[in-house]
């Protein structure tokens, strides 16, 4: 059998064998392999760093310093907390922590030191292959920070110009969705003007049939009602809500599926009165959206956790299940229009999701690891600027 060890692992296990002259050679060698990393990581146009278990920075690239704002002299001296606490936030640093590691993290998000941008986070736990199951909460992370400030600014221009596309796109999978509804309720019909033809009666097959019909129609109308809220969606109008009354709204429209499927669901609030300023309807849509996929995901007898608390700008909520997760490769599609695991899904939940996020001027993080289960976060910012240009307005 052989030895799992690299040549590295082999030449600093016989440090004690070595004399001056070697042990010099050998150090010379690290710091050229060393410094020829740093400067391939330093020529790279996104932000590295790299985390210890405690969330001290024990790494940074050039690009990462820029990003954060971090002096050569903090490094191994600071960690991520004081220097990015919304970086921080986002990874759950400062908070108690009770699910399952992620394997990967992906984030998009806003941070206002040194200066105002907008980043995506990828963000991957460091798994040693000595750490032991029981201590993955000591766990470093490598991140990787990609200044998306340009694409964001710039989001509303490219969405105008790609609306076109994108209606054709929607228009296309709801003629394919509104087949097969349509052949069912034609088939159906068929069968009932034969049997008034021909004078039978058959009150039981043909109550069946107008049933089958029914049925039909008013799935028809879902697939019609949700395409309209993809292509026709409304201007938010900005309220002062409580995100918990609308959590608990929520929560009672899905009673009869949590007793269906017998789960147990717990509410977990880290404030009173979490109070932002939005749209109660549309925010109660994402809730329901995000909630029927989590109970999707969980087989019957399981669990799924809401938190909600509140950050330096933010409020923010989090449904935790313990299901089936989401495969790596599958991730970055769970907002493209279409786009479902479930054999009834419409495809384009996630999607509405996202723009309502987008026009309330928050974000939506998904954490997931397949087998394991996924954490939706759901942030709002505490005072929408919108919001309150709308108050001024009105009161004007």
């Amino acid at each position: 059998m052989k030895s799992s060890k690299s040549p590295l692992d082999k030449v600093l296990g016989k440090l004690d064998d070595l004399d001056e002259v070697n042990l010099g050679i050998l150090v010379q060698r690290l710091a050229r392999e060393r410094k020829l990393l740093e400067t391939v990581f330093d020529v790279i146009r996104d932000g590295i760093l790299v985390l210890d278990d405690s969330g001290g920075i024990s790494y940074a690239n050039i690009q990462g310093k820029r990003l954060i704002g971090l002096k050569e002299n903090m490094i191994g001296q600071t960690s991520l907390l004081r220097a990015a606490p919304e970086i921080a936030q986002a990874l759950g640093f400062g908070q108690t922590k009770n699910h399952t590691q992620a394997e990967i993290i992906v984030r998009e998000l806003e941070i206002t030191y040194p200066e105002l941008r907008y980043i995506r986070l990828y963000a991957v736990p460091i798994n040693e292959s000595e750490v032991k199951q029981s201590q993955h909460d000591k766990i470093g992370f490598a991140l990787i920070l990609t200044d998306i400030t340009k694409a964001k600014v710039s989001l509303d221009k490219r969405i105008e110009s790609e609306k076109v596309s994108s209606i054709m796109d929607l228009a296309a999978g709801v003629a394919h969705e509104l087949g097969n509804p349509l052949n069912s309720i034609n088939i159906h019909l068929q069968v009932l003007r034969r049997n008034l033809k021909k004078g039978k009666e058959s009150y039981e097959r043909d109550q069946k049939s107008l049933e089958t019909c029914i049925n039909e129609v008013e799935r028809l109308d879902g697939i019609i009602s949700h395409f309209l809220k993809a292509i026709r969606p409304q201007t938010p109008d900005f309220k002062k809500i409580n995100i918990l009354h609308l959590l608990e709204e929520t929560v009672h429209l899905k009673k009869d599926e949590l007793s269906t499927k017998k789960i147990k669901l717990s509410m977990e609030a880290g404030i009173r009165e979490p109070i932002i300023i939005g749209d109660s309807d549309q925010i109660k849509q994402v809730f329901f959206n995000v909630l029927g996929n989590a109970i999707d995901a969980i087989s019957t007898d399981s669990k799924i956790r809401i938190l909600s608390g509140r950050e330096d700008r933010f409020v923010f909520v989090k449904f935790i299940d313990h299901g089936s997760g989401i495969d790596k490769e599958n991730l970055s599609k769970v907002f493209e229009p279409y786009y479902t695991t479930k054999e009834s899904g419409h495809g384009i939940g996630m999607m509405i999701v996202h723009r309502i996020m987008r026009d309330h001027g928050g974000d939506i993080g998904i954490d997931s690891k397949s087998g394991a289960g996924t954490i939706v976060t759901l942030r709002f910012p505490r005072n929408s600027p919108r919001g309150k240009l709308l108050e001024s307005n009105l009161n004007a």
